[in-house]
């Protein structure tokens, strides 16, 4: 009975490491200025944060679990940004963006940009980091 609160532990699972929980954000559009185009690209951003559980008896408070909403509204400024480099730029600020919030353990970050070129669906990039050496 993994969901009965007196069975889970609290705070960590049965290995020792902290209860985490896994937050999704798919599908962010914005446009991106990109450095050496004279028109607006349009970028997709797909999020997937492992996020440090505040443990069985959290709160009632929405300071107590990681709220998506922060990070959207730094995707926002990012994007606004003139003359982003590339795919590789966003994917990267992205994920210091996520690892900035102290519950984020571990974010995987998958942009892609809009081709210029109607024959090219896009082209875009994945990277995957992690706030401790060992996850």
């Amino acid at each position: 009975m993994a969901n009965d609160p007196v069975t889970r532990p609290s705070g960590a699972d049965a290995s020792g490491a902290a209860a985490t929980y896994t937050i999704l954000l798919r599908d962010f559009t914005a446009t991106v200025s990109l450095a050496g185009r004279p028109d607006r690209s349009t970028v997709r951003i797909s999020l997937e944060l492992k996020v440090s559980h505040p443990g069985v008896s959290f709160p009632d408070d929405i300071t107590a679990v990681m709220s998506y909403e922060d990070i959207v509204e730094d995707l926002r400024r990012l994007c606004a940004q003139e003359s982003v480099p590339g795919p590789d730029y966003l994917a990267d600020r992205t994920a210091d963006l996520c690892l900035a919030h102290p519950k984020v353990r571990r974010a995987r970050v998958d942009v892609e940009l809009s081709s210029p070129r109607p024959d090219t669906a896009g082209a875009g990039v994945t990277i995957i980091r992690n706030r401790d050496a060992d996850s």
